[in-house]
C-alpha cells in the first residue's frame, strides 16, 4: 500500500470520526417530554432591549422601541397570557402594548439604593397601574433588593406600604429569592402575596437538571409551611443553556428544554401560579452575571426560537459548521504527513489521536469564545489564547510527525529583554510563547480561585497547553530551563486548583478535568532544580495586604449590618466610604488604572510598580472581578518575579 493511498485511508477515518462525533453532540436528549402544542405559559418575564441595548442606559435617555415591543408582545402572546416587567420607567408605553394583544402584567417597580430613582420608578409605577387597572394583575414592588443589599428590609416595607395605600384595590408584592423570605419575615404581612424566586442553577448549593423540579417543588412546600396566611407564587423560574457549569448544574439548550417542559407540566398538575424566566435572551446581564446571564430565554436574543418549549432541541445547532471547521484544522497534519517519505502504522494513533483531539479542542473552544465573549477585552483574549493554543499544537504535531520540536522558552530571558537588561536572541520567540503560555493559565486560575462565579472553565485552551508542555517535559531536556519564575508559577497553580476543586465539588467535570490539567501544567514548571530564594519579604507584603483588603471588603463592602444603618443616616463617615468605595467597585477605577501601572512597570523594570499593581490585581481579585483582576496580577508578577529570579541568580 503506498503511501498516498494511506494518506487518503489516515483522513478518511479522520472526517468520518469527525462527523459522528459532532453528530453526536448535537443530538438532543431522550428524555424530553412534548407539550400540548396550544399549551400557554401563565406569565413570563419580559425585558424588551435588544442585542446591544442595556436598561442601564434608560437613566442616560435611552428608550426601547416602541416597534420592537409591539412585534415581541404580538409573538408573545402566542405562548403566554400575561408577561412580567421589572422596571417602569422607560418602558411607560408597555401596558398600552399588552393591552393591544390581550396580555396582562405584572407590573414592576425597580427598587435600587439609588432613592432618587426609586422614587421616580414608584410614582411611574403608581400612575401606570391606576391607568391600566384592567390588564395589571399584580404590582411588584422591588426585584430582589434584599439579596443585592440595595435597601434595608424597613425601607423596603416603606415602599410596598406607600404602593398599597395609593393602590388599595390592587394586588401588592415584593419579588426576591426564597431564602430572603426567610431572613427577612417582616417582609410577609406586608404584601397580599409572596412572590419567591427558586432558581435550582442559582442556589449555594447549585441542583442538577435531574432534581432541580424535584427541589422546586419541596421549596415551594416548605415556604407555604412557613408563610401559610399567603398566597406563594413563584415569581421567577427557569434553567440557562448557555454559561458554565456550577457543580452538577450544566447550563444547556437540552437541559433547559427538560426543565422548562417538566416545570410547565408539573405546575399545572398542581395548580401553581408561576412567572417563568424569560422570554428573550438578554446579552446586556452578561456584565453582571457572566455569559450564563444572558442565556435564559426561550427566544435568543435575536428573536429565533430555540426550541426549548416545543420540538427538535440540539446543545450544538451549529454543529455543522464545528465539523467543517474541525475537518480543515485537522488537515495542518498533511504540512508533514505528506512529506514523509513512508509512514509508520505504529506512529499512525498517536497522529491521529493529536490531531482529532487537536482540532476538536480548537473548535469547541472557539465556539466557546464566540459565545461567552461581551467586549473587546474579552475577544482580544480569546484570540490570544487560540493562537498560542494552535501554536503549540502545531510544534505537538510536528513533533509526533518529523521528531523534531523547540520548546526552549525562559521567562526570565523574555523579560531581560523587555527590560533592555539583554539583547534580543534567537529565542525570543521562543520565549515570548512560553512567557504568554504560563500567563494565560495563571489568568485562568487566579481568575477562577478568587472570582469564578462567572467566569467559564477554558478547557480547549488549557488542554492543549497542558498536554503540549506534558509531552515536552517528558521528551526533552525542558526540566533543565525552569528557573524561579516558573516554578512561583506552578506552585500558584497548584494553590489555585486545590481552591476551584473545594468551591466546585467533584461533581462538576468541567471543573475536574480543568484542575487534572492545571496540575499537569503546574508540574512541568515546579519540577526542576530551581531553589526559591528572595521571595520570602514580597509573600509577606502580599499577604499582608490581602488580609487588610479582606478586612476592609468584609467589614464595610459587603456587611450588611451597614446596609439599616446607612439608610438610617447615610452621611456618617463610614457610610460615606463605603458610598465611595462602592462607586470604586462599580466603576472599575482601580483595575483600569491597575493595568496601566502593571505595563508600566513592566517597561521599566521597577519591581516596586510591579508590587503595586500586583496588590490593585489583589483588589480586584477581591472586589468581584477575577479577570481583570488576575491579568494585573500577572502582569505585575511578570517584573516581580524577574527581579527575584535576578537575586536568585546572584
Amino acid at each position: 500500500m503506498n503511501h498516498t493511498f494511506k494518506m487518503i485511508l489516515f483522513y478518511i477515518a479522520m472526517f468520518v470520526s469527525l462527523g459522528l462525533f459532532w453528530f453526536w453532540m448535537a443530538l438532543p436528549s431522550s428524555n424530553l417530554i412534548t407539550l400540548d402544542p396550544n399549551v400557554k405559559l401563565q406569565c413570563l418575564s419580559y425585558a424588551p432591549f435588544g442585542k446591544d441595548e442595556s436598561p442601564m442606559n434608560i437613566a442616560k435617555g435611552f428608550r426601547p422601541s416602541t416597534e420592537q415591543m409591539d412585534k415581541d408582545l404580538a409573538h408573545l402572546a402566542t405562548i403566554t397570557s400575561c408577561i412580567r416587567s421589572y422596571s417602569s420607567v422607560g418602558l411607560e408605553e408597555l401596558p398600552e402594548i399588552a393591552r393591544k394583544h390581550g396580555l396582562k402584567m405584572w407590573l414592576g417597580a425597580w427598587v435600587s439604593s439609588d432613592a432618587a430613582l426609586t422614587r421616580k420608578e414608584i410614582d411611574t409605577t403608581i400612575r401606570l397601574a391606576k391607568e391600566n387597572k384592567d390588564i395589571i394583575e399584580t404590582v411588584v414592588v422591588g426585584n430582589e433588593a434584599l439579596l443585592r443589599n440595595d435597601v434595608s428590609a424597613s425601607q423596603l416595607v416603606g415602599y410596598i406600604q406607600e404602593v398599597k395605600q395609593a393602590l388599595p384595590d390592587m394586588v401588592i408584592t415584593y419579588a426576591d429569592v426564597w431564602e430572603f423570605w426567610n431572613k427577612h419575615p417582616e417582609i410577609a404581612p406586608a404584601v397580599d402575596r409572596v412572590t419567591i424566586h427558586i432558581l435550582p442553577y442559582w442556589e449555594d448549593k447549585p441542583i442538577s437538571v435531574d432534581k432541580a423540579l424535584l427541589h422546586v417543588k419541596n421549596i415551594r412546600e416548605l415556604m407555604q409551611q412557613k408563610i401559610p396566611d399567603k398566597e406563594i407564587v413563584i415569581g421567577e423560574t427557569g434553567w440557562p443553556s448557555e454559561g458554565r457549569m456550577r457543580e452538577g448544574a450544566y447550563p444547556s439548550a437540552v437541559n433547559q428544554a427538560l426543565f422548562t417542559r417538566g416545570f410547565v407540566k408539573m405546575a399545572e398538575e398542581n395548580g401553581w401560579k408561576y412567572n417563568f424566566i424569560e422570554a428573550f435572551d438578554q446579552p446586556w446581564k452578561r456584565m453582571s452575571e457572566g455569559a450564563v446571564g444572558g442565556f435564559w430565554g426561550l427566544f435568543d436574543a435575536n428573536r429565533a426560537d430555540k426550541h426549548i418549549l416545543h420540538g427538535f432541541v440540539s446543545n450544538f445547532p451549529n454543529a455543522l459548521w464545528l465539523f467543517i471547521a474541525s475537518c480543515t484544522l485537522s488537515l495542518v497534519g498533511l504540512i508533514w504527513l505528506w512529506g514523509l517519505p513512508r509512514c509508520s502504522c505504529k506512529k499512525a494513533p498517536y497522529w491521529f489521536a493529536t490531531l482529532f483531539g487537536g482540532s476538536v479542542a480548537l473548535t469547541w473552544q472557539a465556539n466557546a469564545y464566540w459565545i461567552v465573549s461581551r467586549n473587546n477585552l474579552e475577544y482580544a483574549w480569546a484570540i490570544l489564547c487560540l493562537s498560542i493554543a494552535f501554536l503549540l499544537w502545531l510544534k505537538l504535531v510536528r513533533f509526533l510527525i518529523d521528531e523534531e520540536i523547540e520548546m526552549r522558552g525562559s521567562m526570565a530571558r523574555f523579560m531581560s529583554v523587555i527590560t533592555l537588561s539583554e539583547p534580543k536572541s534567537e529565542m525570543f520567540w521562543e520565549d515570548a510563547l512560553h512567557l504568554l503560555s504560563v500567563s494565560v493559565v495563571l489568568v485562568m486560575a487566579l481568575a477562577l480561585a478568587f472570582d469564578g462565579r462567572y467566569l467559564n472553565f477554558e478547557l480547549g485552551t488549557l488542554g492543549i497547553i497542558a498536554t503540549v508542555y506534558a509531552v515536552v517535559y517528558f521528551a526533552t531536556e525542558r526540566k533543565e530551563l525552569n528557573g524561579l519564575m516558573e516554578k512561583v508559577s506552578g506552585l500558584t497553580l497548584f494553590i489555585c486548583a486545590l481552591v476551584v476543586l473545594l468551591h466546585e465539588s467533584a461533581r462538576n467535570d468541567f471543573a475536574l478535568n480543568w484542575v487534572v490539567f492545571v496540575l499537569v501544567f503546574g508540574s512541568t514548571l515546579w519540577l526542576s532544580p530551581s531553589k526559591l530564594c528572595g521571595i520570602t519579604k514580597s509573600f509577606l507584603i502580599l499577604i499582608v495586604s490581602a488580609l487588610l483588603l479582606v478586612a476592609m471588603k468584609e467589614g464595610v463592602y459587603v456587611n450588611e449590618s451597614w446596609v439599616d444603618v446607612c439608610a438610617a443616616d447615610p452621611m456618617l463617615p463610614m457610610c460615606q466610604f463605603r458610598a465611595l468605595l462602592g462607586k470604586v467597585v462599580y466603576l472599575n477605577y482601580v483595575g483600569l488604572s491597575g493595568i496601566v501601572v502593571a505595563i508600566f512597570s513592566v517597561f521599566s523594570g521597577s519591581y516596586v510598580l510591579g508590587m503595586i499593581a500586583i496588590i490593585m490585581g489583589l483588589f480586584c481579585l477581591l472586589t468581584f472581578n477575577g479577570f481583570l483582576g488576575a491579568l494585573i496580577v500577572v502582569l505585575g508578577w511578570w517584573i516581580v518575579g524577574y527581579r527575584l529570579n535576578d537575586q536568585c541568580t546572584l
